[in-house]
């Protein structure tokens, strides 16, 4: 059984209430860090924990608050990104809807560590219901004297706001988010310089994750050196995986980054394996952004070794043989599924949230989907293979947020590795508009433009 940390009271009845919470040995790092710790001791035990950020870059937490500019006279701010919106990722949604002061808790200390008197939760819009549960947790910090003036007596001031996003997935890019919370459009703003130096309001911010933010809890409680023995290498502490697709019991889970791959997909402990006794086709293993990896590398890496579910092992041999951990959205696929159906469904998400604010972006994403849902309907030709790749090639690396990238590297994987899957869709029309009709594809062929 893999320790737990964020998720251990999960089953406590009532864990949501303040009361349970505090009952359970809730807000004990914000006693411990208020009165006994400095800002500076709290950013240097991050840094000894190894913390990476949970949002899916895995940037180090504590590098990154070190870059937090404090120039005199200007006020800090924390925010915290809840526009969970990657398809096949929801771990930050159960831990908000069934954990949220474990949220409070981590931002508590955060922004003492920060010096940040105001902080923010910048949370999906779609996530209606949850808003009122943490507007509920954060009341009852404050009636319990964890929020407000002069927090435990200590002369610390801290207010925390939720805004509410409108549904767009580009605002889980940090710069973009810091313009919706301004009220403007969520455009991705150009870097440098960084929200460290100029953020919200032109002010020092840091952006953090759900997770990486409700991971303070445990390093604060139990110091940095001992959350750093969690994990193997550059991967401490745990990490939540959101797990769904074709396996048998899809759910949230809370990994040591020891275990393997293989041992995920199919121990009664996690995923219990595949659905109804199918064979394992393909996984795409950080959300859907990432690169899609067949089940022979998604098992072993390219040195013959078992794949195991922590950042270095995933990416090993880059994205020739690996993949990523991305967000943690680990979406399993059955020898059933269609790689080609998968791909064109991701890359109409794309080029619909794509703000289009970059020409590669913009026009590229929806190149891709029109020449997919030609391939997929029976309609492609071989010439559209090699033209979905220059495609992904020129938009990779050429915009200024990673949406582009996001939107690039599933279709290149796709690609890469089941080429065979989109030369038979060519290569079989009948069958295609056969296996296609009556579910809701588009049979008519669509004039797609030559790249220029």
């Amino acid at each position: 059984m893999s320790r737990k940390l964020l998720l251990e009271k999960e089953h406590v009845e009532n864990i949501r209430l303040y009361d349970v919470y505090r009952r359970e040995g809730g807000y004990r790092s914000v006693e411990k860090a208020l009165k006994s710790m400095s800002p500076e001791t709290i950013v240097e035990e991050v840094k000894k924990s190894g913390l990476r950020g949970r949002g899916g870059a895995g940037f180090p937490a504590g590098l990154k608050w070190s870059f937090i500019a404090k120039p005199e006279g200007v006020p800090r701010h924390l925010v915290v990104n809840a526009d969970e919106s990657e398809p096949g990722t929801f771990k930050d949604r159960y831990l908000m809807e069934f954990i949220p002061h474990i949220l409070i808790e981590g931002m508590i200390v955060t922004s003492f560590a920060l010096g940040s008197n105001v902080s923010y939760i910048y949370i999906r819009g779609e996530y209606a219901w949850i808003v009122d549960i943490l507007q509920q947790a954060i009341q009852e910090a404050k009636n319990n004297g964890f929020l407000g003036k002069n927090i435990l007596g200590t002369g610390f001031d801290c207010e925390i706001y939720v805004h509410r996003g409108a549904g767009a997935y580009i605002c889980g890019e940090e710069t973009a988010l810091i313009e919706s919370l301004e009220g403007k459009r969520g455009n991705p703003r150009i870097k440098p310089p960084f929200p460290a130096i100029e953020g919200v309001w032109k002010r020092p911010t840091v952006v953090n994750n759900v997770e990486t933010i409700a991971a303070l809890v445990p390093i604060i409680n139990d110091g940095g050196d001992e959350y750093a023995k969690i994990g193997i290498g550059k991967s401490t502490g745990t990490k939540l995986i959101s797990a769904c697709g074709n396996i048998n019991k899809p759910g949230v889970y809370e990994i040591d980054m020891t275990i393997s791959v293989e041992e995920f997909i199919y121990s009664d402990e996690w995923c219990g394996g595949i659905k109804n006794g199918k064979k394992l086709k393909a996984c795409i293993p950080g959300g859907s952004s990432v690169p899609i990896l067949p089940a022979n590398l998604l098992l072993t890496t390219a040195k013959g070794e078992k794949r195991l579910m922590n950042y270095e092992s995933l990416a090993d041999g880059g994205f020739a043989t690996g993949s990523m951990m991305g967000s943690g959205g680990f979406i399993v696929l059955d020898e059933d599924q269609c790689i080609v159906r998968n791909t064109y469904s991701l890359a109409r998400f794309y080029r619909h949230e794509s703000c289009g604010q970059c020409s590669p972006c913009r026009e590229g994403t929806g190149w891709m989907e029109k020449i997919l849902l030609n391939i997929e309907n029976g309609k492609g030709k071989i010439s559209d293979i090699d033209l979905l790749w220059d495609i992904q090639r020129k938009i990779e690396g050429n915009t200024i947020c990673p949406l582009g990238d996001a939107a690039a590297w599933p279709v290149a994987a796709a690609i890469r590795h089941f080429r065979e899957e989109f030369e038979w869709h060519v290569n079989n029309p009948i069958e295609c508009l056969t296996r296609n009709f009556g579910v809701g594809h588009y049979a008519d062929p669509i004039h797609i433009p030559e790249l220029v």
